[in-house]
């Protein structure tokens, strides 16, 4: 149990995929969590299965529950159930339970967000405020922080969660399900680091790329090594979007969840980047960080107490069931040492000069979350691949600093004595912003006109002076043909358009017509595509 009793009482169920679990809690306290995991004989989660599975034992979990928590069933006081996202006959099967149990119980029924459960339970019983929190699962890899009335979410995978990128790698080195811990054990015995393709853009990750990657290398190098190469990759992606994030958003607080959060590599790297940002990382406990009942009981309770409850016609389960679409009526208290100007993700700027011109010097210091091969490497490429894009971009028109000076890990280039959009945009009128969204519009289709991906196109990427945008940290640019990497542009800015500056999101619009009247429909059309395709479960 965590904390003391309190008189409302909420049961839970818990039924988005493998696990089916039953929560009681209470406003201060825990007091049951049971639950129960459907593993498959081979191969992956088969949806039907499952809910088989979470159908036959939710009757017995519910009674080991009750009697846990030392409750019987008249002392309900509401009930609460997974009501997305995840796969479809499993999440029914808990609803049904949950509409059957409100119905005989005459008590309140709420259906929550299955990924805002995890946070929320993670504040209740570690102390965090108002983190970043990095949700690592199955199904799910997201960056979610709160702002403006939601959770939103700032970075995710484009392509497949982390948790079934490393199943399905178990299961080609004929490893038991789940894979995850598997690989863990076979990564400590690992020797030698392996380059994998390691895909960032902005705060957001892919990792396909790097599964097939490792698969092509079974066979051909030790399964130890493959193993231990493939955490150090992924990991070092997760940690880099998660710091992204801390910068964006000015946070101080890191909270992990979600199953691959058990993985003591991916929070040694956090725990090191933390301590390195004068950050704090929160943990909850081994059996809060998977699937349970618990989690949902409390994101009820939360719920309940501020007046939220369903009908059950409106229990319908929600499969694609987004994180920012539920609004929050409550407001995570901000953390009193919010960085007024948040220490850079990747790189210490200063101000100098340079043969009596004023600059500022961008110097991307070593990682030490990451190993050295792959440490080096991203810093030596991404300082290049800056100064050479920052360069070209200006002759297709687009406004970018001077390139003074480079090495091998630092570029001296022009200071711009302006402020980054981030930092100015919800301070101006509709009619200001509109005008600049309709110029950092045409910024873009200058850019994809000729070629250019700027790999994370962001408000916070974009510095504001006089009227005029000048485009930098052009480290995840590339000179490309694939029309995938300029959609990816537009939705980013889409993205932090949303999440930064949420009451201003209504003039997206402005954006997408001036696009549209340079470029055309393929590249938008290709935006929605990857929506389609994105993993808000």
């Amino acid at each position: 149990m965590w904390g003391k009793s309190d008189r409302m009482i909420v049961l839970g169920i818990e039924g988005t995929a493998h696990t089916v679990g039953v929560g009681i809690v209470s406003e201060n306290c825990i007091l049951a969590n049971i639950s129960k995991m459907y593993k498959p004989p081979q191969g992956g989660i088969h949806p039907r299965e499952a809910a088989n599975h979470h159908a036959k034992y939710l009757p017995e979990l519910l009674k080991k529950a009750m009697e846990e928590a030392g409750v019987r069933p008249e002392n309900i006081d509401g009930i609460s159930f997974s009501q997305g996202p995840g796969l479809g006959p499993c999440l029914r099967t808990v609803a049904t339970a949950a509409r059957i149990l409100s119905m005989k119980l005459k008590v309140p029924i709420i259906g929550v967000n299955h990924c805002i459960a995890h946070l929320e339970i993670g504040r209740f019983t570690t102390g965090a405020e108002d983190p970043v929190m990095l949700y690592v699962s199955g199904g799910n890899t997201q960056v979610i922080s709160y702002t403006s009335g939601r959770y939103r979410v700032f970075g995710e995978t484009l392509d497949i969660g982390i948790g079934n990128m490393l199943d399905k790698l178990g299961r080609e080195m004929n490893l038991p399900f789940p894979g995850g811990p598997k690989i863990e054990n076979l990564a400590k015995m690992g020797e030698k680091y392996i380059s994998l393709p390691y895909s960032v853009k902005g705060m957001d990750v892919s990792f396909s790329g790097l599964f097939t990657a490792a698969k092509n290398l079974m066979g051909k190098e030790k399964i130890e090594d493959i193993a231990y190469s493939v955490q150090e990759t992924a990991f070092a992606m997760l940690t880099e979007v998660t710091e992204r994030a801390l910068t964006h958003l000015r946070k101080d607080e890191v909270l992990l969840a979600g199953g691959v959060a058990r993985n003591k590599r991916l929070r040694n790297m956090l725990s090191i980047m933390c301590e390195e940002r004068g950050a704090r990382l929160y943990v909850p406990p081994p059996e809060l960080c998977v699937d349970n009942g618990a989690m949902i009981a409390y994101l009820g309770l939360l719920f309940l107490k501020h007046g939220i409850k369903m009908k059950i016609k409106d229990t319908e389960v929600i499969q694609k069931f987004r994180t920012d679409q539920v609004d929050i009526p409550w407001k995570p208290e901000k953390h009193v040492k919010y960085y007024e100007k948040a220490p850079g993700a990747e790189a210490i700027i200063k101000d100098e000069e340079f043969f009596g011109r004023e600059t500022v010097v961008k110097e991307r210091v070593s990682k030490k979350y990451r190993i050295k091969e792959i440490d080096v490497k991203l810093r030596k490429e991404r300082t290049r691949k800056e100064a050479r894009l920052l360069h070209e971009l200006k002759a297709v028109g687009v406004k970018t600093p001077i390139i003074y000076d480079l090495d091998d890990f630092k570029i001296t280039m022009q200071k711009i004595n302006g402020n980054t959009l981030v930092d100015v945009l919800n301070n101006m009128d509709d009619k200001r912003i509109a005008q600049i969204l309709r110029k950092v519009a045409i910024i873009a289709a200058k850019m994809h006109k000729n070629k250019f991906a700027h790999g994370d196109f962001t408000t916070g990427n974009m510095i504001y002076l006089n009227g005029e945008i000048y485009l930098i940290d052009l480290s995840m640019g590339e000179k490309t043909e694939n029309v995938e990497n300029f959609a990816v542009d537009i939705h980013m800015f889409d993205e932090s358009l949303q999440s930064a500056h949420w009451p201003k999101y209504h003039l997206i619009s402005e954006f997408y017509d001036e696009y549209r009247s340079i470029m055309g429909e393929e590249i938008l059309n290709r935006v929605e595509e990857i929506r389609g395709r994105r993993r808000y479960v």
